[in-house]
């Protein structure tokens, strides 16, 4: 029996009056005409590869961001390269010279700006500028974020556990280690797109964690050899007789091949992940039907508001809703943590990796995010996104740091 009481509970008085907002919405009285005064930069390097139906990461450099208006600031983080070693943050920062001097309410209004027109903006630096802001706002108005953000749900929920590999004793390390860390309730693992391959990976982590363990899996659109749904349900079926309980973007689907699809497989769970990007255009879009889990997924949504609403309409909906990862490592984790438990999410991937983030988790002195006693990631409230960090222990495990300031 496959562990399901997360994914069968509701998120009674969670969603409330739905409505589409922007990211204005969330501009505080006392806050929105502060100045941002000060930026600084960390390049936090990871150099283990992470494997992809797409490719392969050797290594990459996230960017951590601290935004100041005087005394007060706010934390965020971005991939800032992927098999760049040797990406400069001078010249990679460029685009943010543009907000010094800025009001907060003046930063907000253009990214506004960027859902309605065609932006130089990746949908992932609008979305690292909003975070940062958001929680300086929060520290500014002496409020958490999710009260900003009007999100109502407190209870913990569990953090997903991905592996990224497909060298077989890696993959069985991997789920060794999420037993170890309390992390075995749910897994994700990368599938390939290769029957033969994803089947091999989804056996080898069944026979290290049993039949208890929620298992998802994501191809990144991989399957691209099948003439019609019929011959890709075939495929997903017979996964799902491999021990799969879900599997997010199998292919690249219309939205009528992706209901059509999730008729014909049975128990096994569709989970739409590139449909819901950016989060303005997926709030237009009729989702109902694609699958029983959708995913918001950090980096792609482009603004992390628009995603809080996107998740309660995935809720309004019937629906489950998971927030996914980008690999994050630092302090967007807590962020969407937060985002997870205040729209009652079955579920975050977006954790702090006992690998990956090992330099930065030393140098947490406070979040408001923590693991409770059933290993659930839990809550509990403070200005912002409440994170604090030793900063001058994180400029020792990062390779460059670097200040733009006015």
């Amino acid at each position: 029996m496959y562990r399901r009481e997360f994914l069968e509970k509701g998120a009674k008085g969670i969603i409330g009056a739905f409505a589409f907002p922007t990211i204005l919405s969330f501009t505080g009285k006392h806050s929105s005409n502060e100045i941002i005064d000060k930026i600084e930069l960390y390049r936090y390097d990871v150099n283990i590869p992470r494997y992809f139906s797409f490719g392969t990461w050797l290594n990459r450099q996230h960017v951590y961001m601290k935004i100041s208006s005087g005394e007060h600031y706010g934390w965020s983080e971005i991939t800032g390269g992927i098999n760049k070693p040797g990406l400069d943050l001078k010249e990679w920062s460029s685009f943010l010279q543009q907000y010094r001097g800025k009001t907060i309410k003046q930063i907000l209004t253009q990214l506004q700006g960027c859902h309605v027109k065609k932006s130089p903006l990746s949908w992932g630096k609008q979305e690292f500028i909003e975070i940062a802001l958001l929680d300086l706002m929060g520290r500014i108005e002496n409020k958490p974020a999710l009260e900003i953000l009007n999100l109502k749900g407190r209870k913990p929920v569990p953090g997903l556990y991905c592996i990224l590999d497909k060298d077989m004793e890696n993959v069985k390390k991997n789920a060794e280690q999420s037993v170890k860390q309390n992390l075995s309730a749910f897994m994700k693992i990368k599938m390939y797109g290769d029957l033969d391959l994803d089947k091999k990976v989804l056996k080898t982590v069944r026979e290290v964690i049993g039949d208890d363990t929620f298992v998802l899996s994501d191809v990144n659109e991989g399957y691209k050899e099948w003439k019609d749904v019929d011959e890709l349900a075939s495929i997903l079926k017979e996964l799902h007789s491999c021990g799969l309980n879900a599997v997010e973007d199998p292919a690249k689907m219309s939205r009528e091949e992706w209901i059509e699809l999730q008729k014909k497989v049975g128990k096994l769970d569709l989970i739409p992940d590139v449909p819901m990007r950016p989060s303005w255009e997926a709030l237009k879009k009729d989702l109902s039907g694609m699958g029983r889990i959708y995913n918001i997924h950090p980096a792609c949504m482009g603004s992390i508001s628009i995603a809080a609403k996107l998740g309660l309409k995935v809720k309004s909906m019937g629906a489950k809703l998971m927030v996914g990862d980008a690999s994050t490592t630092g302090p967007s984790c807590t962020a969407w943590q937060q985002i997870a438990i205040g729209t009652g999410a079955a579920w975050v991937e977006a954790i702090e990796k006992f690998d990956d983030s090992d330099g930065y988790l030393k140098c947490i002195k406070d979040k408001a995010t923590y693991r409770d006693e059933n290993g659930l990631f839990a809550y509990r409230p403070k200005s912002g996104f409440g994170l604090e960090l030793d900063e001058e222990r994180l400029r020792t495990v990062c390779s460059q740091y670097l200040i733009i300031g006015i």
